[in-house]
């Protein structure tokens, strides 16, 4: 399964958004596309 997640949206910042994302896709076996901006 490919779960979209917008990086930009947490209230805590990406760094967050993308930690958890990244161990969504270890322990769930999912493919994570991150998405916004580069900056």
């Amino acid at each position: 399964m490919k779960i979209a997640v917008d990086a930009m949206g947490g209230d805590f910042g990406p760094r967050v958004v993308v930690e958890g994302a990244i161990s969504a896709a270890r322990e769930m076996d999912v493919e994570v596309l991150l998405v916004g901006n580069k900056d």
